[in-house]
């Protein structure tokens, strides 16, 4: 009877598959090890008791080395540091400029507002009135003007009283 329900086929979907009652058990078989590994493992400490002392010292990591190495490593950490130092100084100096323009944007506005609230606080006609009324002022005459020329033109200082022009 088994070995009719071995050969018995039944339909599953699109796919036709055979039946197994009990999966047949393989066993595997054991593994051994191998002569030639033993025999290159030989070989290797074989041939590391073979090496020369100098080569054998090469391979070793020395005294030298492990300074360079050491140093090495503090010298990268402290570039490592004084890029971080000099960034965050960097970023302080920014932050600070950014306030001070804050400061100035803010300065100009309010002398803005001042000159303008000073300039239109007096007209030209008022400033005639008063200077004509009040304090007695007038225009100048023709003849009453002297120009001469002067080495600084920045400002002119009178020691004396201009002489009358003939």
């Amino acid at each position: 009877m088994n070995e009719r329900i071995k050969n018995m086929y039944y339909i599953e979907g699109s796919a036709v598959r055979k039946v197994e009652a009990v999966p047949e058990r393989h066993e595997r078989p054991e593994r051994h090890e191998r002569p030639e590994r033993e025999q290159r493992k030989g070989q290797t400490r074989k041939n590391r008791q073979n090496i020369p002392a100098s080569l054998d010292r090469a391979l070793a990591f020395d005294l030298k080395y492990t300074i360079f190495v050491v140093s090495a490593v503090f010298i990268m950490i402290a570039a490592c540091t004084t890029m971080l130092f000099m960034e965050s100084r960097v970023k302080e100096q920014q932050d600070n400029i950014n306030s001070l323009e804050a400061q100035l944007e803010a300065i100009q506005t309010d002398n803005a507002s001042y000159k303008a609230s000073v300039d239109s606080m007096y007209t030209l006609d008022e400033i005639y009135d008063v200077a004509t009324n009040e304090l007695g002022m007038v225009y100048a005459r023709n003849g009453q003007i002297v120009y001469y020329d002067s080495a600084d033109e920045d400002y002119v200082k009178q020691y004396q009283d201009v002489p009358e022009a003939n």
